[in-house]
């Protein structure tokens, strides 16, 4: 599911960086740097994940528009946000007025080895991004501790890590 447009998009896929980032998590759960998630279990376990992954999904969106402008926003290369708990996709494609809710995107290419034809992916957790939301750790110490990792061609890997530099710096918490 596109998190941002709500449209039902199952990739059934996951990205290699997951791993990486859920070890991160759980060194940054065991620091006390981050708060870890409560089993949820239930019939309905499964679609409070997937509606706390869209909220959390949305809340990155406000706090992106929030320290961008329109001309800032449209450099940005189309980008997607996995949230590893639940395989959340969220997709993101810039306009005059922030980010289109109504796109239905592709599904993300991780595995080319032509730039031109991969997609940009920031892989995290959603634990880990409701606590940088939160003010618990600034950005660039989540992309030192691999807590949120740029998949991207080197071009859009550099303007995707300052987006979130700029979000991190200009916003007060959402």
């Amino acid at each position: 599911m596109c998190a941002i447009c709500e449209f039902k998009i199952d990739f059934s896929i996951g990205h290699p960086l997951a791993l990486s980032v859920a070890v991160a998590t759980r060194k940054a759960i065991e620091a006390g740097l981050v708060d870890e998630v409560e089993a949820d279990e239930g019939a309905l376990a499964a679609a409070r994940k997937r509606m706390s992954a869209v909220d959390a999904l949305n809340r990155l969106q406000a706090r992106i528009e929030s320290g961008h402008a329109a001309d800032d926003l449209l450099a940005l290369p189309d980008f997607y946000v996995l949230l590893i708990e639940n395989d959340t996709w969220g997709f993101f494609h810039a306009t005059t007025d922030g980010f289109d809710p109504d796109i239905v995107p592709d599904m993300p290419n991780i595995t080319a080895t032509d730039d031109a034809k991969r997609s940009s992916v920031i892989v995290t957790s959603e634990t880990a991004l409701r606590a940088w939301l939160s003010g618990s750790f600034d950005i660039s110490h989540a992309l030192e501790a691999s807590l949120f990792l740029v998949d991207a061609p080197d071009a859009s890997a550099s303007s995707l890590k300052r987006m979130l530099v700029v979000a991190d710096t200009s916003a007060t918490v959402v």
